[in-house]
């Protein structure tokens, strides 16, 4: 098996979750009527009932979504590359 790199592999999940972030960011603050729709059409897909609504876009809150999502993945990718290591040192 080949080893994958903590780092290399953390920055692209931390780019791959910061990106989708981003995205939703935009969706929000270009069209937050479709967003909405698309929300909640995401919860009823997911068998729950939940009032989420989507609120008044805010360029502070999308830079701080979009570093917290890079940082969440940041780690979980760096974690899941050191786990994946460990077992593939016994093969």
């Amino acid at each position: 098996m080949n080893k994958l790199h903590p780092h290399s592999f953390g920055m692209a999940a931390g780019s791959t979750a910061a990106l989708l972030h981003a995205l939703l960011a935009i969706s929000v603050a270009a069209m937050p009527d479709v967003t909405q729709k698309l929300i909640n059409l995401d919860v009823a897909l997911h068998f729950m009932k939940m009032d989420v609504m989507v609120q008044p876009f805010s360029a502070g809150g999308a830079v701080a979504l979009i570093i917290l999502a890079f940082c969440v993945a940041y780690v979980v990718g760096r974690i899941f590359a050191a786990v994946y290591n460990s077992f593939a040192r016994g093969r």
